[in-house]
């Protein structure tokens, strides 16, 4: 199947079924990591993907960035007995300095630096915070290795890689996105912006099951179609990532018995 006919399956066999995709990110960094990898972690919120990197599979080197104060703090607790984890309180974006946060204190995993359509709008609390603001260049500038990165900010995901050209250039990470229009839209992007800077920056897209999206009009079919998580890998590792990427249908097929 190609990524276009994967979504006709799910629709068909999985419309009214709560599939978790944050468990398929997971599964698929699983077949990526291993203990020497250096991981980057940005919106930490709870520390769901962190607990994986950290205690799971022990990676080397675990950087949280974490933007809201609380969770940063809890963050910090949960991992002060791991000198491997260093927590950062910040958000990433396109310059160094302060940035206007917006706080949805109904729905803290909805929070960023735009103020987004949520999924309950009745349920929004909206709180401004003013955050720490750095450039994904800035944050890996004294790492010597960086092997994959996780974004989730709420629609913030292109002005983070547009504030790390040299960090990916000089890297070639493996990248896990999260891009939706209620996300992208609240900061002036359009469904083909990050299929754009992928090809920019030498970088393919994959929907979650490692499968590679070949052009812009199969992404243009795949955004906003069923999911909202993404790989992105540099394309000079394509056929090893899908290599590896390969069991993902049968993964999923499994965690739903």
């Amino acid at each position: 199947m190609n990524p276009v006919e994967t979504i006709a399956v799910l629709r068909e066999r999985y419309v009214n079924t709560d599939i978790d995709w944050e468990l398929m990110l997971e599964f698929a960094y699983r077949e990526i990591l291993d203990r020497d990898s250096v991981v980057l972690d940005v919106g930490g919120h709870a520390g769901r993907h962190a607990d994986v990197f950290a205690r799971v599979l022990n990676c080397a080197r675990v950087v949280v960035v974490e933007p809201l104060p609380g969770h940063a703090e809890v963050l910090r607790n949960r991992y002060a007995d791991l000198a491997s984890v260093l927590v950062i309180e910040s958000a990433l974006g396109l310059e160094d300095g302060t940035t206007d946060f917006v706080f949805n204190a109904g729905s803290p995993e909805e929070s960023g630096i735009r103020q987004r359509a949520y999924n309950v709008p009745e349920n929004a609390h909206l709180e401004e915070l003013q955050v720490r603001l750095l450039r994904l260049d800035t944050l890996c500038r004294d790492l010597d290795r960086l092997d994959f990165i996780k974004i989730d900010t709420e629609g913030g995901e292109v002005d983070i890689l547009l504030g790390g050209i040299e960090s990916l250039s000089r890297f070639r990470p493996i990248l896990s996105v999260e891009y939706g229009s209620a996300g992208y839209l609240a900061y002036g992007k359009k469904r083909s912006t990050l299929f754009d800077l992928a090809m920019d920056v030498g970088y393919f897209l994959y929907d979650p099951f490692g499968q590679r999206i070949a052009d812009r009009h199969e992404w243009e079919q795949c955004c906003d179609s069923f999911y909202w998580d993404y790989l992105m890998g540099p394309s000079e590792r394509d056929e090893a990532l899908r290599d590896r990427l390969s069991g993902q249908w049968e993964r999923l097929e499994k965690a739903l018995k």
